[in-house]
C-alpha cells in the first residue's frame, strides 16, 4: 500500500462513525426542542440550523462539536437581550455550566461540545430569487446588506458572520470526497501542534487550507492524498506570502482595498470582510511553519523507507514537556496517575475538578487524543494486527513522560485535578484513564 492511500484510509477512519452521528442528531433535537419551548413564543425564530464541520463532512471523531444556529427575524448584533435569556434557558435545561462566547453561548450535552449561535435572518430581505437556494439567497442578501450600510465598521461586520453560515456549510458540501479528506487530514495534524493561545478561529482556518490544497491538486487532474497534505503543509511553510480567496458568494471587486492588502490572506469563503489570518491569528499559523517542516521531512523519510507508522508522522510538536514549559504564567500537569477501565465511553472526555479551576487543558488534550488515535491507526494496515489498549496507553505513558519508571499506586483518579478519558478507538468498550495536577 502506497503511502498516499495509507494517508487516505487514516483520513477516512478519522470521521465520526455512524452512531455517533445519530446520538449527534439526537442532542440537535433536544437542544432545537428546548429553545423553541422556551424562547419561541419571546423572540421571531424563523429557523434553528445545525451546521459547522458536523454537516461539512470534515469533523473528527474524537473532537466533533455541533453548530447550531438560531435565525431570527428581529434584532441585530450583539442580540444582547436574546443572548441573555438564551444562556439562562441553556444553564437551566441543558449545561448549568453554559458559558458565553463573543458571538453566542457554548455549551455540553452527552459528551457534545455546542457552539449556538444567534444570527440575523436575511432570507426575505431583498426578494427571494428562485433560481437559488435558500443558504445562497441568505448569504446574498446579507451581503446586500451590508454593502448597504457602509457606515458599519468592518468589525461591526465581522459580527454578521453567524448569517452566512449556511453559506459555509454549502461551500463545503460541493467540494469532493478527496477535498473533505483532506481537510479531516489537515484539522487532525493541527491538534497535534501545541500553538497557546491558538483556539478561536483554528479549525476553520485549517479547514479552509486543506480545501484549497485539495482544489489546488484537483487542478492538477490528481486526487492524490499524499501530494494534497505536503501542499497543505508548503502552504503553512511559506504562510508569509499566503492569499487565498475564492469568487463563490462574492467577487474581488465587493473586497475592501484594506482587506485585500493584507498578507497572509485566507478570506472567509462567505464573507469578504473576514480575513481568517488577520492579528494574531496570522501570527499563530506562523509559528507553525517549522512543525510543518518538520512533518514534510517524517513524510520524505516514510516513502522512502516505505514504513508508515502514523503515530511517528504526527507525534505532536514540540514534545510534551517543552510545550508546558514555554510559558511561565500557566500551571502545568504533574503527578501522574495512568489506568485502564471498562467503559462504554465511545467519544474522548475530560473531567475537571477543582484544583484545575481556569486552567487551558486543550492542548494536553488534542495531544493525548490525536496521539492516541495514531498509535491506534497500525489497524488499518492490510493484515495488520489488533492494537491493544495496553500498548497504546504504553505509548501515552512514553510521550507524557519520556524514560520515567511507572510503579502501582494507591492513588484515585477522582483526587487528581483532572481525569483524561481516551477510548481506543470508536467501539473499544476500554478507557485509557490518565489524571494528574495542575501546579
Amino acid at each position: 500500500m502506497s503511502l498516499s492511500k495509507w494517508l487516505r484510509n487514516y483520513a477516512d477512519s478519522l470521521a465520526p462513525s455512524d452512531r455517533d452521528v445519530v446520538r449527534a442528531g439526537e442532542v440537535i433535537d433536544r437542544t432545537q426542542d428546548v429553545i423553541r419551548h422556551h424562547l419561541g413564543n419571546r423572540f421571531a425564530i424563523d429557523r434553528i440550523r445545525p451546521l459547522g464541520s458536523y454537516l461539512k463532512k470534515t469533523s473528527i471523531w474524537f473532537t466533533m462539536d455541533i453548530d447550531i444556529v438560531v435565525y431570527l427575524n428581529d434584532g441585530d448584533p450583539p442580540f444582547g437581550r436574546f443572548k441573555d435569556e438564551l444562556e439562562d434557558v441553556v444553564t437551566m435545561h441543558l449545561d448549568e455550566d453554559c458559558k458565553e462566547t463573543p458571538l453566542g453561548v457554548c455549551f455540553h450535552v452527552d459528551g457534545f461540545g455546542i457552539d449556538l449561535l444567534p444570527a440575523k435572518n436575511f432570507l426575505n430581505h431583498y426578494g427571494y430569487a428562485e433560481e437559488r437556494d435558500a443558504a445562497e439567497t441568505q448569504v446574498r442578501n446579507a451581503h446586500q446588506f451590508l454593502r448597504n450600510n457602509p457606515h458599519l465598521a468592518l468589525e461591526d461586520k465581522f459580527a454578521y458572520s453567524s448569517s452566512l453560515s449556511e453559506g459555509a456549510v454549502k461551500f463545503e458540501q460541493e467540494r469532493s470526497a478527496f477535498s473533505h479528506s483532506l481537510s479531516r487530514l489537515a484539522k487532525y495534524w493541527s491538534l497535534t501542534i501545541g500553538i497557546p493561545g491558538f483556539k478561536f478561529g483554528r479549525s476553520t482556518i485549517m479547514e479552509c487550507l486543506g480545501a484549497k490544497a485539495a482544489e489546488d491538486e484537483e487542478k492538477s487532474g490528481s486526487q492524490d492524498v499524499l501530494k494534497g497534505f505536503r501542499r497543505f503543509l508548503q502552504m503553512i511553510v511559506a504562510a508569509q506570502s499566503l492569499n487565498v480567496v475564492w469568487e463563490i458568494f462574492y467577487q474581488v471587486r465587493d473586497i475592501p482595498a484594506a482587506i485585500r492588502q493584507q498578507r497572509p490572506l485566507l478570506l472567509d469563503p462567505t464573507n469578504p470582510y473576514n480575513n481568517l489570518l488577520e492579528g494574531d491569528l496570522g501570527k499563530h499559523l506562523l509559528k507553525m511553519g517549522p512543525f510543518a517542516s518538520e512533518t514534510l521531512r517524517r513524510l520524505q523519510i516514510a516513502e522512502f523507507q516505505e514504513v508508515y507508522p502514523i503515530e511517528i508522522i504526527f507525534i505532536p510538536q514540540p514534545v510534551w514537556i517543552r510545550v508546558f514549559s514555554t510559558s511561565t504564567n500557566q500551571k502545568r500537569p504533574q503527578n501522574y496517575f495512568v489506568g485502564r477501565e471498562s467503559s462504554p465511553l465511545s467519544v474522548p472526555k475530560v473531567e475537571t475538578r477543582a484544583g484545575a479551576e481556569g486552567v487551558d487543558s486543550s492542548i494536553a488534550k488534542h495531544y493525548l487524543f490525536s496521539f492516541a488515535d495514531a498509535v491506534s491507526a497500525a489497524r488499518l494496515n492490510a493484515g495488520g494486527s489488533e492494537i491493544t489498549t495496553e500498548r497504546v496507553e504504553e505509548k501515552l505513558k512514553e510521550m507524557i513522560s519520556p524514560g520515567a519508571s511507572w510503579s502501582p499506586s494507591n492513588d484515585r483518579h477522582e483526587d487528581k485535578d483532572m481525569t483524561f478519558n481516551i477510548p481506543v478507538g470508536k467501539d473499544a468498550g476500554e478507557v485509557i484513564k490518565i489524571s494528574c495536577d495542575w501546579r
